[in-house]
């Protein structure tokens, strides 16, 4: 059986959370520093006032910090995972993790994508977003999705995390209509990106990556196995998580395919650096879990 480390997907986090980790620790200092240097400008204060739609910044600060995390995790309990994953953007830190991906390329693909989907979705003839949101059932979701496409609107569900929490993507008009029927039927809105996610209608946008992004980075096959977060499979060759990480954004997630996933390939236990978040509950219901956050660090 075997240790999996499991990156989590990018939440929004303010930086008095994290900050005194990443000012102080060695590994953290060590991250930033690195994404300064590919990045051309100081990461810190660059996150200290950005917000989750400053794309590049926001996505930076979480990569370097999670990753920071995962290096302190290794050293302070003395062992390695066997396997790693993701979900959503934390694939990329995976990716990393796993050897597929150098950091540098991996902060690389980041900002050229984000200069691709900023272009993508501003050229959008309406605003289109993602509206995540819990405290309603699988069930509920979908019947709130057809009763909106009954009405001839777009909308796709994007995320089924957990039994309870959920997104959609649809046109930024339809989500504030979304949201108060989220209410109107006992559910909690959380937060509205202003992009889509993890849905079909964004085969162009895969399309302009996969032409314009992912091939002027290196890929290589990994040291470790990363678990897929589109399908579970085992992922071991560069251009396998190439594609898989490509896939990711027409893909919902679903939760249970990472679950079933950690337990095909062996996994017993698993790590999850980054800030405290919805998955690490998710997690311990399965397998025996430990979260790696900066207050984990700080205490320590």
């Amino acid at each position: 059986m075997s240790l999996v480390l499991f990156f989590p997907g990018l939440t929004p986090t303010r930086y008095d959370a994290i900050g005194d980790f990443v000012t102080t620790h060695r590994h953290a200092e060590r991250r930033f520093a690195e994404a300064d240097e590919v990045l051309g400008y100081p990461l810190i204060e660059a996150y200290k006032n950005a917000s989750i739609y400053d794309w590049e910044v926001y996505q930076s600060g979480y990569m370097a910090l999670t990753l920071a995390l995962a290096d302190w995790a290794e050293e302070h309990y003395g062992e390695r995972p066997e396997l790693c994953g993701g979900q959503s953007y934390g694939a990329v830190m995976a990716a990393v993790r796993a050897g597929a991906l150098s950091y540098a390329d991996a902060l690389r693909l980041m900002a050229r994508s984000v200069q691709v989907e900023q272009d993508y979705f501003s050229s959008q003839r309406e605003p289109i977003g993602c509206h995540f949101f819990y405290k309603l059932s699988y069930d509920t979701v979908q019947k709130l999705i057809e009763e909106f496409r009954a009405q001839g609107l777009w909308m796709e569900l994007s995320v089924a995390f957990d039994t309870s929490v959920h997104a959609v993507s649809a046109h930024q008009d339809t989500l504030t209509r979304f949201e108060q029927r989220v209410r109107e039927e006992g559910g909690m809105p959380f937060y509205t990106v202003d992009r889509a996610e993890h849905c079909s209608a964004l085969a162009r946008l895969r399309d302009r990556l996969a032409d314009e992004v992912y091939g002027t980075v290196t890929w290589r096959d990994t040291t470790i196995p990363m678990i897929s977060d589109v399908d579970g499979r085992c992922l071991t060759s560069g251009e396998e998580i190439k594609q898989d990480l490509l896939d990711g954004w027409t893909t919902p997630v679903h939760w249970r395919t990472v679950m079933d996933g950690i337990g095909r390939a062996g996994g017993d236990r698993v790590w999850i650096p980054g800030p405290r978040n919805m998955f690490a509950r998710i997690s311990n219901r399965a397998y025996p879990t430990r979260v790696i956050s900066p207050k984990t660090a700080l205490a320590a």
